[in-house]
């Protein structure tokens, strides 16, 4: 990947960082001194928002932003961006606790810090509950954050924040509901993957970033192209992660989706060219990773999703190519398609 988008990237992960410290150290603190509540929790929530991260949410802000003619130095759209990160980190949370996942960026989930405080303290009760319980409030919390900081943005932007946020909720549901039933018609894999991530996480940031943006109006029509086809290569690109990718690096355990039978494009395109007896082998609850990684290789399923992939970069870069934006919003754009398409993490 370019060194100057990674350098822009993490130019832009620095400012939210810095805002959002500012945001947990004065204000969210007050609220927890205020209700004297103990500090574990609060710390706990401190570091699941601000411990790592690809801040992809904020930067598709800032970049939409400066598109449309935004300062470079405007810390407008930095805190607008924020906003999805917080969001962001709510959906983390309470998806920790559905899915039992035990990490999260290299580090313990909330609820299993929970569970373990439960423990170490003699505490009374079911300490897997208690840990959950307390995981899903500290979610809470921080949609009502969001929400908060949410309507300070202009009305428009507030609109867009909500139906991004909406469709999140949606998109969960629905994974949730494919889960358990374990059997799903192809539509519902790219269905959920643009409820569930496209729309939070590309195509509502670009576009409140470019609502906030003197000439952003104009660049509506090709933001929502552009948004729809990156945020479905970057939930692709999630797929294969969750199976082939390093778990140092993504910082989450690998092979989640399918132990839980997710509706992903990957294994819909699995099911379809797979024959009988490898079919069997995806649909088993005990499933060997190895062995799961060598059907989607034999059977065609990766490098047809790699071919989508990077036909939807292809797309994306199209869809921003001739828009009336600036040059340099348009090439962090290109870039970041490519870097959606390509990334490791």
């Amino acid at each position: 990947m370019d060194t100057r988008f990674q350098a822009n990237l993490s130019e832009i992960r620095r400012r939210v960082d810095d805002y959002l410290a500012e945001l947990f150290d004065t204000t969210l603190r007050d609220d927890w001194k205020t209700a004297d509540l103990d500090e574990f929790g609060f710390s706990l929530l401190r570091e699941a928002a601000l411990g790592g991260g690809k801040r992809i949410r904020p930067a598709f802000t800032q970049w939409a932003f400066l598109a449309g003619g935004g300062g470079v130095e405007d810390d407008l759209a930095i805190r607008a961006g924020a906003v999805f990160e917080l969001l962001h980190t709510f959906a983390l949370i309470h998806d920790d606790v559905m899915d039992e996942a035990d990490t999260r960026r290299a580090m313990p989930t909330l609820h299993i810090s929970f569970a373990e405080r439960h423990f170490a303290l003699g505490l009374r009760g079911s300490a897997k509950r208690y840990g959950e319980n307390m995981a899903i409030l500290l979610g809470d919390y921080t949609l009502l954050v969001c929400a908060r900081l949410a309507g300070s943005l202009p009305p428009q932007a507030q609109q867009v924040f909500y139906r991004a946020a909406t469709r999140l909720m949606h998109g969960q549901y629905l994974d949730l509901e494919t889960s358990a039933m374990g059997e799903w018609h192809e539509e519902v894999a790219a269905t959920t993957a643009e409820l569930k991530t496209a729309s939070y996480t590309v195509e509502g940031p670009l576009l409140v970033g470019a609502g906030l943006a003197p000439r952003g109006a104009e660049l509506e029509p090709h933001l929502r192209c552009y948004g729809r086809a990156v945020g479905q290569a970057f939930q692709l690109r999630d797929d294969l992660l969750d199976l082939f990718g390093n778990e140092a690096q993504t910082g989450k355990p690998i092979g989640g989706d399918v132990v839980q039978h997710k509706a992903t494009r990957l294994l819909e395109i699995a099911r379809r060219r797979a024959t009988a007896a490898e079919r069997a082998v995806l649909a088993r609850d005990d499933v060997d990773l190895d062995t799961v990684r060598a059907v989607l290789h034999d059977c065609g399923a990766v490098a047809e999703l790699e071919l989508v992939i990077e036909q939807l970069v292809i797309e994306a870069a199209a869809a921003v190519a001739t828009a009336p934006m600036t040059a340099h919003g348009r090439e962090m754009l290109i870039d970041a398609a490519r870097f959606a398409g390509e990334r490791k993490w």
